[in-house]
């Protein structure tokens, strides 16, 4: 059986489009479910796919807020309403659960989302094999590659990321490479911290990825310049991410 992605959210920081919920993404295997990132919006925007309390966990991929703030009400969905009462694993950067904890004023607010730090390096989560290098953007940003039971072609998620050949390691032979396109078509900004489409293919290309499925674009990019962009520049299967899109990794 294939890993399936589906994109719960692709949006940025902000998105003014009705049904764009920022950074999530569900990866499914068998009856295993896993969630990259949580930006706002996302709790119910999952919640159209699976129910909230039958994923396994969540990898946290930098502490900005448009790939976090739904924490909170999966915190207190799985607390108060959820109808058995569930822990579900959460790994992310090491000061997550403090900035949590002070935001809310509440000690171990994240206490049904155990885990620990992570850290480069690689581990089973969920089944998963799970393979984690820092990427620049803020200080303790990650990517990662999301390896099948048994292994087999990956899913390789860029988090936010300003230099394209920080995700290399990750990329394999026939992998889908799900990355952040912010500027999308337009010239890449020289204080920039995300990357450009252009970037991203650049990476696929170079990594001998099968597939590229861009995401995170800012509203006022163009999505079809930003998709055309990536085409000219990687000539596998590109796809523009959009709430609903189903991509099996095979």
């Amino acid at each position: 059986m294939a890993t399936r992605l589906t994109v719960v959210g692709d949006a940025a920081a902000w998105s003014r489009r009705p049904g764009h919920a920022s950074s999530c993404y569900l990866v499914q295997h068998q009856d295993a479910a896993i969630v990259l990132d949580f930006g706002q919006g996302a709790f119910s925007a999952l919640a159209q796919h699976v129910a909230p309390e039958t994923i396994d966990g969540v990898l946290i991929s930098h502490l900005h807020a448009d790939h976090i703030v739904d924490l909170i009400p999966l915190r207190h969905y799985l607390n108060y309403d959820a109808t058995e009462h569930l822990s579900i694993g959460l790994r992310g950067p090491a000061d997550l659960r403090n900035r949590f904890d002070a935001f809310q004023g509440h000690p171990d607010l994240l206490e049904t989302l155990p885990g620990r730090p992570l850290e480069p390096g690689t581990f089973e989560f969920a089944g998963f094999r799970v393979e984690t290098r820092r990427v620049t953007h803020i200080p303790d940003s990650f990517a990662f590659r999301i390896e099948p039971p048994g292994g087999g072609p990956a899913l390789v998620y860029s988090g936010d990321c300003s230099v394209a050949d920080d995700l290399l390691p990750l990329v394999h032979a026939g992998d889908t490479l799900l990355c952040e396109a912010a500027y999308g078509a337009a010239p890449r900004p020289a204080d920039a911290l995300h990357l450009t489409s252009a970037e991203a293919a650049s990476v696929a290309v170079r990594g001998r990825a099968t597939r590229l499925v861009i995401t995170h674009i800012q509203d006022r990019q163009a999505p079809a310049a930003a998709l055309s962009a990536a085409r000219d520049a990687f000539d596998g299967d590109v796809l523009l991410a959009e709430p609903g899109l189903v991509v099996e990794v095979v």
